[in-house]
């Protein structure tokens, strides 16, 4: 992506979503949405995924199909009726296919959107990038770079409209945009916004273009911003930035998250106050309101937390009210409730996990409060923020994407993210908290992606509770004076390379692994996975 700087609220803590899978599910939702604004007349809608592509596999299991449909609906990530897109797009009328091809994709979460229209056709081609981050790469075959960050403008030409509506885009003031980013070809025009663009200047430039001109706003919660400089980007140049300017790991990511956002810190931490509100939330949902649906096991989360109640479960802890409340949230995720997915949503049940059951320790209400005391708020948004700046330097360095690297990369990141996290309660030195995250990552290196039915449950839920309880190990032993003297760059990096070096099957494919299994393959039959 051209020019695009990492943010902890896009790229780590977020997006705020319906389950189960943000590369599958929360991806599919943006990209449909982004279609949507640039033909909202479209009347029939084709999806198509090459057939060594992770969607050819997954998208039924995963819910891609649904998310698409509800992009293209206009639909939050988040509301309550996303689940129900195909449903709706049926009483409108509007023909939804799905094809797959033989044309071979570089990357594993590739699809081209096709719609058509009174206004004609349009072909959208997108990646899914990992933890809800996509990629617009070509607009009717024309290469382009959109990531949601930014509005744009976008409009169907003919011949004869051609040359007014061109001279009318490349005369667009400098604050609305900067012209020389116009895209144009094969019968369509692309023009990306200022963020900072006043709205009714962009309501009366539509009004009064040669043309039908169409509006995308930005898609991210946290729009383009050009900081004269971010404060550090990995972990080494973090450590350099804290040797000048000592401070806790929170206040270092508030720094570095309003230098990117242009937010103010009070914002920034508003912002992450509602993260964990809505994580709050989510174990709430799991542990009383999640079904079982359409789901391969039955609901736990329940009945573990009656277990830990009655004393029936090994003992009382961190460790064991971490698992519960993991497996809450995933249970949620798979119910298609709402989720933050940190930083995916297969692994979003790992940092409300730790960050709960640690705030539980701290004499918050047992077992599970119905709110959250203001007290903690402050105390958890802080803690989830240390977690996020963690992430950072993953996204810089590596991915989130199991389809690229496999769970090494999603229960392994969120573990090493809740490491540092749970560090931060008791210790605010900074460096104690890299030392935690590299270690958590370390001890999952290698870690594959295999769900089975290509279900985000089995093994993705005990993955969850294991990440938990590694996260708290790990901190545990970083506190007590264990060093692995493995810096954590150096272990991204490392990570990086091996799940890159695992085979496509190994990589949330359903081809490999516990896919395999004879009772795996019992349960996929059933399920109807689209590829059988």
């Amino acid at each position: 992506m051209i020019n695009y700087k990492t943010s902890i609220f896009n790229d780590v803590l977020g997006p705020v979503m319906t389950g189960p899978s943000s590369s599958h599910t929360a991806g599919p939702g943006r990209i449909g949405y982004f279609a949507g604004c640039l033909m909202p007349d479209y009347k029939s809608v084709q999806l198509i995924f090459p057939k060594n592509s992770s969607y050819a596999t997954t998208y039924k299991g995963q819910k891609s199909d649904i998310a698409f449909a509800a992009g293209l609906l206009g639909l939050p990530l988040n509301h309550p009726d996303f689940k129900n897109s195909l449903h709706r797009l049926k009483e409108k009328n509007i023909a939804f296919d799905i094809h797959l091809t033989d044309t071979a994709c570089e990357h594993p979460n590739t699809c081209d959107l096709v719609l058509a229209g009174p206004s004609g056709r349009l072909c959208v081609t997108s990646l899914s990038t990992g933890g809800g981050m996509f990629c617009i790469t070509a607009i009717n075959g024309t290469s382009v770079d959109f990531n949601g960050d930014t509005p744009v403008l976008t409009s169907f030409y003919t011949a004869e409209s051609q040359a007014a509506l061109k001279s009318f885009l490349e005369t667009l003031p400098p604050a609305i945009a900067d012209t020389k980013g116009l895209i144009y070809g094969n019968g369509f025009y692309a023009l990306p916004l200022k963020t900072s663009a006043p709205p009714a200047e962009i309501e009366r430039l539509i009004k009064t273009a040669p043309g039908t001109l169409r509006y995308t706003p930005a898609i991210l919660p946290v729009p383009a911003h050009e900081p004269a400089e971010l404060p550090f980007g990995t972990a080494g140049a973090l450590t350099a930035f804290l040797e000048k300017k000592p401070m806790p790991l929170w206040q270092a990511a508030v720094e570095y998250e309003a230098a990117r956002s242009g937010w103010t810190a009070e914002k920034v931490l508003s912002y992450s106050k509602m993260l964990v509100k809505t994580m709050h939330q989510s174990i709430s949902f799991g542990l009383q309101d999640a079904s079982n649906g359409e789901s391969l096991t039955n609901r736990s989360a329940r009945s573990m937390a009656a277990a830990a109640s009655a004393g029936r479960l090994l003992s009382a802890s961190p460790y064991q009210n971490g698992v519960v409340y993991s497996t809450a949230v995933m249970e949620a995720s798979n119910a298609m409730g709402v989720v933050v997915a940190g930083p995916t949503a297969g692994s979003c049940g790992v940092l409300p996990g730790v960050l709960f059951a640690l705030l539980q320790e701290t004499e918050m209400p047992a077992y599970f409060p119905p709110a959250l005391p203001e007290r903690h708020l402050e105390q958890a948004a802080k803690a989830l923020l240390c977690a996020g700046i963690i992430g950072i330097f993953i996204a810089e360095q590596a991915t989130f994407a199991a389809e690229l690297c496999g769970c090494q990369a999603e229960n392994g990141a969120a573990s090493a993210m809740a490491a540092a996290m749970a560090v931060s309660f008791v210790n605010d030195d900074p460096a104690s908290s890299l030392r935690a995250a590299s270690t958590a990552l370390q001890n999952v290196l290698g870690l594959i992606c295999d769900p089975v039915a290509c279900r985000v449950e089995i093994p993705c839920i005990s993955r969850n509770a294991m990440a938990v309880s590694n996260a708290l190990t790990s901190a545990e032993m970083t506190l007590g004076g264990y060093d692995s003297r493995i810096p954590l760059d150096e272990a991204i990096e490392t990570m990086y390379r091996v799940g890159r070096q695992l085979p496509p099957e190994l990589r949330c494919t359903g081809n490999g692994g516990l896919c395999l299994t004879p009772a795996a393959l019992a349960m996929a039959k059933n399920a109807g996975q689209p590829h059988e």
